[in-house]
């Protein structure tokens, strides 16, 4: 109910109706990308807590609206409590969004995002208990008539700050990474909008859970598309991804990017002593700490078995052997802490992408060829290593 004006009426029947479909529609949802879901990293946790509050939303959207100016103790207590509640899970589903999308474009959520979204979520939470005992927010009258004070607008900032963070996200993502960032936020953005305008000016028009729930549909379905340019194990991007955008980079010579070829040390030993199934938990650690590092300043593709290529948005030498610095100082990082059976080392080659020194062809075999340099150089100081992997 929230952003509504209460001098007019409503309809129950559309309510319900509304908010029925929104239930079917997640559930539908859920069910179909079950599969997806079934990997409890980070960004699927932020995705599944986003379907979450937007179905609990869609049930007890209606319950508060059937309460409304209904005498009795426990309307009223339902009333508060669902309300509240609304409020609380229309900022966390952005929350949840932000998280999410941090996670999926740039592999993680930065210490500012992370500080922004905490501290709204918290301030949040202190509103609406401060709302139990004086209304700030909202009120519910002793008639059980729900009605919006100003701190409602606290809220409403809440909601559309985060979304325009998103799409902050997405641009500075995309100005940093070049072509290689592609995500439809509008897909999630358009409809989030649209049913809040709609529900702030027209009181009875309960349309924000249900357009929530279009929203993630358009998240999942940019997901899907996204399937053909993602590596199913590891979550990288793919062969077909480094072909697409190297197809572009040819017909768009004004942008510059610098490749780096990683492969994994080693990687023989593992599974021959731990088995496939660690193995692939190796490679999903290695794309993980890769991704993080570089973030939104380029792409992560996983070329190849235990093979990677990162496209830097960047021909800074200084940039691009920061970046490799920080991938060996992660990998050491992870074998200090992370208490796996394994240890993960990498080989590493790179070079700048130029239109006029290398063809496509000849820029992945040169930094295959510095790669394997580094390699021989590995193993030159690792003779137990090299002896385990021939």
């Amino acid at each position: 109910m929230i952003g509504e004006f209460m001098e007019s009426s409503f309809d129950l029947s559309a309510i319900n109706l509304c908010n029925m479909l929104g239930v079917l529609l997640l559930g539908v949802l859920f069910f179909s990308n079950i599969w997806r879901l079934r990997n409890r990293n980070a960004e699927n946790v932020s995705l599944l807590l986003l379907m979450f509050f937007a179905f609990s939303n869609c049930l007890v959207d209606p319950v508060v609206y059937a309460v409304d100016g209904k005498s009795g103790f426990w309307n009223h207590v339902v009333s508060v409590v669902g309300n509240s509640w609304l409020f609380f899970a229309q900022v966390s589903s952005a929350v949840a969004w932000v998280h999410f999308f941090s996670r999926h474009l740039n592999g993680r959520l930065s210490k500012v995002q992370y500080l922004i979204v905490t501290s709204v979520e918290l301030i949040s939470v202190a509103v609406l208990v401060i709302n139990l005992f004086v209304p700030i927010a909202f009120d519910v009258t002793d008639a059980n008539v729900y009605v919006r004070k100003p701190g409602f607008f606290v809220f409403v900032f809440f909601n559309y700050a985060l979304l325009l963070d998103s799409i902050v996200i997405y641009y500075f993502s995309r100005t940093r990474g070049g072509m290689m960032k592609f995500f439809p936020v509008w897909l999630f953005a358009s409809p989030v909008i649209i049913g809040g305008v709609v529900q702030s000016l027209f009181y009875g028009v309960s349309v924000t859970a249900v357009c929530l729930a279009i929203s993630v549909a358009g998240v999942l379905a940019g997901l899907q598309n996204e399937m053909i340019y993602r590596d199913s194990l590891t979550g990288l991007f793919n062969r077909y991804y480094l072909d697409y955008f190297l197809k572009n980079f040819v017909e768009n010579r004004k942008q510059e990017i610098s490749g780096i070829m990683l492969d994994l040390n080693s990687f023989k030993s593992i599974n021959d002593q731990f088995g496939h199934t660690v193995g692939d938990k190796a490679l999903i650690d290695a794309a993980g700490i890769i991704r993080m590092v570089v973030g939104d300043m380029g792409a992560v593709i996983r070329y190849a078995g235990d093979e990677f290529i990162v496209l830097l948005n960047s021909t800074d030498q200084r940039i691009v052997k920061t970046c490799e610095s920080e991938i060996r100082a992660f990998f050491e990082k992870f074998n200090k802490t992370s208490g796996a059976p394994y240890h993960l080392a990498v080989s590493i080659g790179s070079c700048k992408m130029d239109h006029e020194s290398f063809s496509v062809d000849e820029f992945i075999n040169e930094i295959d060829k510095r790669m394997y340099e580094d390699k021989r150089a590995y193993y030159a100081n690792n003779i137990e290593a090299d002896r385990r992997n021939r």
